[in-house]
């Protein structure tokens, strides 16, 4: 049975008798982004534009097609048709052309193919926090969620390890907080950071392609770099250095006084300046905070007797609360991970964005259906790429459905692939663990309901050739779905990741932190 090579795969598709030669090709429909980028990448494949070629008629202003995203595609003995509604489908429309002529080698079937995305939200997290790649190396991962369909960059933005976004207020904060001494136990240093001027060149070349730039700035923990700068973010001003090693780190911005929320409406405020005309939304991390130092701290104390807070736990709230609350004063969505007890209400517009598993019975199952803004699927055990493919292969990526049991699909906006970057210490490993997942996930969040493996493997033995054509190398099947041997000893050279994580380092400074500042130690004095 004869089928259509393309990745993501329609919504529909139908192939009828006839087949047309695509040698030369001949672009009829104005001017706009998406024709000019085909023009230029065709050229590549060996097929030439010309006036007397196959006619590409192409619109974007077809009033049948009601998706913003949504495309229309027909080959037959008069030439090509392509048609949308918006800007946003014509560049769909072009973007599955090209993979077509090169998958079918130039000679497309006569077709008929009517598409549109199942999740509005499709995105790639890229954690630059951990390590720093340049402006080309972003570019290339947009143009990577661009052959997908992918329309949202989430970038995170800031981490122990590293400030990597320039806040003019704060200057220290690139200066010195996107600068690390040395990475675990290696010696040589690592930085770098983005200026205003790579952010709105980065954004402008997303927009281009219907993506979307979501910065996070993580907070009140996964923040040292920060601190490093600027002690009295902390709770107790103590000299910290900016993060060598990974793991969750027990100094998280102090909930209690007014000047950390200073810097963090500050922060946000640049922020917003950057980016908000890109994008509603602003993420805000809220998950992995060690709370131990606002136990101790008197301003934390201080602050959850005045509002009334039982605990450290409903302070996290608080303080995610009030950013929150910022946030749509100026007219902007937060995002924040799911790190924040469920029963406290947060505010009634945050999205939140869920990295764990399914279960109905779960904190975040009743989260997503009471009044929130939505929320954002990342379960890690499909989604995570820093994982290695003994434990994430492609044939399981295939299998990630967004939509979970007990959960309110309602509210559903999408679902994202997470390269953290704690052991992607180059562009070159970005790609080995980006592709072919991405190819897997990107299909698993553009259809909806029961897919066939078998067939997708198929599709993707042209497609992984497609994307090396393109500049993007593929890690090879036979290791992207490994055999039992080889991914045990993926996973376990993935599980050393415990010598990096500097536990023993944490407990002999938190019973520092205790000894010094607990109440019964001040008695004494």
């Amino acid at each position: 049975m004869q089928t259509i090579k393309l990745i993501p795969y329609p919504h529909s598709a139908e192939i009828f008798d006839g087949e047309l030669d695509c040698k030369t090709l001949n672009l009829i429909g104005g001017e706009c982004f998406a024709a000019k980028d085909f023009s230029e990448k065709i050229a590549s494949m060996g097929i030439e534009m010309s006036s007397s070629g196959v006619k590409i008629i192409y619109a974007s202003d077809c009033g049948d097609i009601t998706d913003k995203e949504g495309y229309g595609i027909v080959v037959d003995g008069d030439g090509i048709k392509l048609s949308a509604s918006t800007q946003a489908g014509l560049l769909y429309a072009f973007c599955s052309l090209r993979q077509l002529l090169f998958n079918h080698e130039g000679k497309l079937p006569y077709c008929r193919i009517e598409d549109r995305p199942y999740l509005k939200h499709r995105g790639l997290l890229v954690d630059v926090g951990r390590y720093y790649f340049d402006k080309k190396e972003i570019m290339a991962m947009l143009e990577i969620c661009y052959l997908h369909k992918l329309n949202v960059m989430h970038w995170h933005l800031t981490e122990d390890q590293g400030w990597r976004i320039t806040i003019d207020k704060y200057p220290l904060l690139t200066e010195k907080g996107s600068k690390r001494s040395h990475t675990n136990f290696g010696v040589r240093p690592h930085g770098g950071y983005y200026t205003r001027e790579d952010i709105a060149e980065i954004i402008a070349y997303a927009n281009e392609r219907n993506i979307q730039v979501i910065p996070e700035i993580d907070m009140p923990g996964h923040i040292q770099s920060a601190i490093a700068c600027y002690p009295y973010l902390g709770c107790f001003g103590r000299k910290l250095k900016v993060a060598t090693h990974w793991g969750i780190k027990h100094d998280p911005l102090c909930a209690g006084k007014e000047s950390t929320y200073a810097f963090v409406f500050d922060v946000l405020d640049e922020v917003i300046e950057m980016f908000g005309g890109n994008t509603e939304y602003i993420h805000i991390g809220g998950d992995e905070v060690f709370r131990h130092r606002w136990q101790l701290c008197k301003d934390c104390r201080s602050a959850m007797a005045k509002e009334g807070l039982n605990d450290a736990e409903e302070l996290q709230g608080y303080f995610m609360k009030r950013v929150c609350e910022y946030l749509v004063d100026k007219g902007m969505k937060p995002i924040m991970w799911n790190g924040v007890n469920a029963n406290i209400q947060v505010h009634p517009q945050a999205v939140w964005q869920l990295w764990g598993g399914e279960s109905e019975d779960t904190d975040d199952a009743r989260r997503t259906r009471s009044e929130c803004g939505g929320y954002l699927v990342s379960n890690a055990d499909y989604t995570y790429l820093d994982f290695p493919y003994g434990r994430l292969d492609v044939k399981k990526a295939y299998s990630f459905n967004p939509v979970m049991k007990g959960f309110d699909e309602g509210n559903l906006l999408g679902a994202e692939i997470s390269l953290w970057t704690e052991y992607v210490p180059n562009y070159k490993t970005v790609l080995a663990r980006l592709l072919p997942r991405t190819c897997a996930l990107s299909e698993a969040m553009w259809l909806k309901g029961e897919k066939d493996y078998g067939e997708f493997e198929k599709r993707l033995a042209y497609t992984v050739n497609y994307l090396k054509e393109q500049g993007f190398k593929s890690r090879p099947l036979r290791i992207a779905n490994p055999c039992k041997l080889r991914g045990g000893i993926q996973k376990a050279w993935f599980n050393r990741r415990v010598l990096h994580w500097q536990g023993l380092h944490n407990l002999i400074d938190d019973a520092y932190v205790t000894k010094k500042y607990s109440d019964k130690n001040k008695d004494k004095e």
